[in-house]
């Protein structure tokens, strides 16, 4: 226990202030850790339960859905300026971030990063002292950590762009942390090579037992090939890359094959193209509390009071805080309540609203009290609700603070097709629209995810002469309907800005560009924007500089080599050119 919590205790990120307090001298590590496989495998699980972090929960909801159109700061008088983060919420809502603010911090990203670095540096040299500890067993090792490493420089990238890269192990306060930034384009290659090197070794989740949380609580092969075509659209995104969407499809197919083999079919069941599951118990498999790790679920980060003495955490506050409760408040009073955009339907097809019929269950799944005429904010239900609304369970919510482990997910099935069809519509058009049946797959895509939301005997919603020139625009409905206050949003957003927008140096650090950046795209604005009364706030958003966080000011002042966004120099006490 001595040795597992004294490395557990060296987590530390890359640029932050180094507190010989929390960290163990080399001499503590090397001679206590680094001798059984236990001891590899109690680090790969603490850089598992790094990224399920409060912190980071956080800022997955902050990062990837309240700077998107999906959410506003909940307008209930409980919640004061004298609540935990409401001022550093309404800086990001008012579009005017505060280098101090505390979303705007990655430490926790490079905690996970350097634990993940310590077993690629250590664990080779345990299959000398321990004969359990196999080959096998440390190349699935080094597997799980690269895949986590590759996910959370991913994260960092698409949160800040120009980033420190190291494969170096901080273990002692004497060392150095002065660390420059790599541009994007470097490090989503380092990310690729990583990921592909783990995806050799990879262990398929059919190796563990169905029920086990491994399945989905470690980046299998299913999850590093999610990965890899996550990282593959963005970067065709941001290149106009036809060989990238390309990959970006391979590996969703690889994916979708792989889960179509892997199902066993129920007695009665028909073969399906893609087994997800069904209408009626939609949600109650995927988020409620006894359905996490879910058939067609891929990778989700582990709340479960069952594992959380292995890679899980036991409550999911940063989750709770941001959707359900705040600050450890009894009150149900959440920080973050829906846009109308996304919780009442839409009478228009021309209108913001995602949601066109009243059939579609993702309305009363996803959202509290969605129907309502007489509300402007509606509480989240994804993630929060214990049950699925079909059977009169619409109002069910988790009330027990203790308990509240709900699973983060990541990668899941609909995701996944949902990629595909994003790629698939980017070579039609790349293609000059030669290739018709390209187009036609993507509207299948959209049309399956679709239609598994709505009652079997409800009529297409969706129409392919109608939409067959605005697949893209479709595509992006979709996913803000299927994949909502998963974190997914301002990802989508920031990929469908980069497709319409020529000259971006993404091989560039933003200092190495001069100041000269790539202006964005007005429809993407106009999407961003639509939570506010005015279209106004599009002015606050004109360039590239302006769609990525500000460098935390402490991590400034600690990493002397970091250069801060230039959007936010002036307003930061560490001014580096």
């Amino acid at each position: 226990m001595k040795k597992i919590l004294s490395i557990i205790l060296a987590s530390i990120a890359l640029t932050s202030c180094v507190d010989t307090v929390i960290l163990p001298d080399d001499k503590t590590v090397d001679e206590d850790m680094w001798k059984t496989a236990s001891d590899v495998a109690g680090i790969v699980d603490a850089a598992y339960k790094t990224v399920c972090s409060e912190a980071l929960m956080r800022n997955y909801i902050v990062w990837g859905d309240f700077r998107s159109d999906e959410l506003v700061i909940s307008s209930s008088a409980q919640l004061t300026n004298s609540s935990a983060y409401k001022v550093d919420l309404n800086q990001i809502f008012s579009l005017n971030i505060n280098p101090s603010n505390k979303f705007a911090d990655w430490d926790a990203l490079y905690s996970a990063i350097n634990y993940c670095n310590l077993v690629l540096e250590k664990a080779q040299g345990v299959m000398d002292l321990d004969p359990n500890y196999t080959r096998g067993d440390y190349e699935s090792d080094c597997s799980k950590v690269k895949a986590l490493r590759a996910m959370c420089y991913f994260y960092l990238v698409r949160v800040f762009r120009d980033v420190p890269v190291t494969s170096g192990v901080y273990m002692s306060s004497s060392q150095e942390t002065q660390i420059e930034q790599k541009n994007p384009a470097e490090v989503l290659q380092m990310c690729i090579d990583d990921l592909l090197d783990a995806e050799k070794y990879a262990l398929s989740s059919s190796t563990y037992p169905v029920t086990d949380w491994r399945n989905k609580g470690y980046l299998t092969r299913d999850g590093i090939r999610a990965l890899l075509a996550d990282i593959y659209l963005w970067r065709a995104s941001v290149n106009h890359s036809v060989e990238d969407y390309q990959a970006c499809v391979s590996y969703c197919d690889m994916i979708i094959n792989a889960k179509k083999a892997s199902h066993i079919l129920k007695r009665g069941e028909e073969e399906k193209e893609y087994y997800l599951a069904d209408y009626e118990h939609f949600y109650s498999e995927i988020f409620g509390i006894s359905g996490q790790n879910a058939e067609e679920s891929i990778f989700e980060l582990q709340f479960n009071s069952s594992t959380a003495t292995a890679q899980g955490v036991a409550v999911n506050v940063g989750l709770e805080q941001m959707y359900y409760k705040f600050y450890n408040n009894n009150s149900s009073t959440p920080y973050l309540k829906t846009t109308t955009n996304y919780a009442v339907f839409g009478a228009s097809a021309n209108s913001n609203n995602l949601f066109k019929t009243s059939s579609d269950c993702r309305m009363n799944e996803f959202f509290y009290n969605a129907n309502s005429t007489s509300e402007t904010q509606f509480s989240v239900r994804k993630f929060v609700a214990e049950f699925g609304s079909i059977s009169d369970r619409s109002n069910s919510g988790t009330t027990n603070f203790t308990n509240f482990y709900h699973n983060w997910i990541i990668y899941r099935l609909t995701d996944i097709m949902l990629m595909k069809a994003e790629a698939l519509v980017q070579l039609y058009e790349m293609n000059g629209r030669n290739d018709e049946s390209v187009n036609k797959k993507a509207f299948a895509l959209v049309t399956f995810v679709n239609k598994r939301a709505l009652p079997e005997e409800s009529p297409d919603t969706l129409n392919y002469n109608i939409y067959k020139d605005k697949m893209e625009t479709l595509v992006l409905q979709e996913r803000a309907r299927e994949l909502c206050f998963e974190g997914k949003r301002w990802f989508d957003l920031m990929r469908y800005n980069y497709r319409h927008v020529n000259g971006v140096q993404y091989d560039k650090t933003f200092a190495e560009q001069g100041g000269s950046y790539v202006s964005n795209y007005d429809e993407m604005l106009k999407i961003a924007v639509s939570k506010y009364s005015s279209t106004a706030m599009t002015t606050k958003m004109p360039t590239e500089p302006y769609l990525y966080w500000p460098i935390n000011t402490t991590q400034m002042d600690y990493n002397t080599k970091l250069i801060q966004n230039p959007v936010w120099r002036s307003s930061t006490s560490t001014i580096r050119q």
